[in-house]
């Protein structure tokens, strides 16, 4: 099992603490999107496939979808950036915005 270990699976990061994941943007994709205004979770808790779509995030020009890159169950979301999305321009690679459960890694 891996613990604090930072693996990047395009514009997502994924910090593996034991079965747990947390995931996030990179600074590489904050930069690409501009200024995030909306910040919306499609999927909150239960099972999350590997692939799946789980958040959308909006800028003034465009809609990004993010999808997991693992596959497990959600344990926690970051509600908070439903109200302040901005959170994630300030500090994309240290804001988790959902952690899972992870069942395997991709």
């Amino acid at each position: 099992m891996l613990y604090n270990e930072r693996l990047f699976y395009g514009d997502i990061w994924v910090e593996v603490n034991g079965s747990l994941a947390s995931i996030g943007i990179t600074r590489n994709l904050e930069r690409e999107l501009g200024d995030i205004v909306i910040f919306e979770f499609l999927k909150t808790d239960g099972y999350l496939q590997q692939g799946e779509e789980f958040a959308r995030l909006e800028t003034i020009y465009k809609t990004y979808t993010l999808k997991s890159p693992v596959s497990g169950f959600i344990r926690r979301t970051n509600y908070k950036l439903c109200y302040d999305p901005t959170v994630l321009n300030l500090f994309p690679e240290e804001t988790e915005i959902i952690s899972i459960d992870i069942e395997q890694l991709v």
